[in-house]
């Protein structure tokens, strides 16, 4: 990933340097084809191009997809915090309106608690138009262990 094209908007260089190295070594979102546009201290954006491999009928992107892109962009606002080896302990979400194949699906999150085992964030899912078409609400438990993400 091109350092260049993700936003700083706050971090500490060095941490923006390490999370935006780790961003392209997970598999999930290589896969997905998932970017990383912005991240800062307890918010982060991602966004992937709706593909047909991920579609269902009617060329609509399938909600277990919007639900990794909504899970892993609050998962990286909580770790924007410093919150090594967290986890999703629950996740809620709300589908509005489809996306569909050929259009982006951007992910805006930001954490809206930080305590000092939990932590609860929230994401806004928006299509190209920027319309919101989902927004999601988690709870991430903070292990410590960096052993348990891989950012260690």
């Amino acid at each position: 990933m091109n350092k260049l094209e993700v936003v700083n908007k706050g971090l500490d260089e060095t941490v923006f340097q390490i999370m935006c190295s780790r961003f392209g070594q997970i598999p999930t979102l290589k896969t997905l084809g998932a970017n990383l546009i912005y991240l800062g201290l307890g918010e982060a954006s991602m966004k992937l191009s709706v593909g047909h491999d991920y579609t269902t009928v009617k060329n609509r992107l399938h909600g277990g997809i919007i639900a990794t892109l909504a899970d892993s962009t609050m998962g990286w606002a909580v770790a924007s915090l410093g919150r090594v080896g967290s986890v999703t302990t629950d996740m809620n979400l709300n589908y509005f309106s489809p996306v569909f194949e050929g259009s982006e699906l951007i992910s805006e999150a930001y954490v809206i608690h930080a305590g000092r085992t939990t932590v609860a964030a929230e994401a806004n899912l928006y299509n190209t138009d920027r319309k919101l078409v989902a927004k999601a609400r988690g709870t991430f438990y903070v292990t410590g262990n960096t052993t348990v993400t891989g950012a260690d």
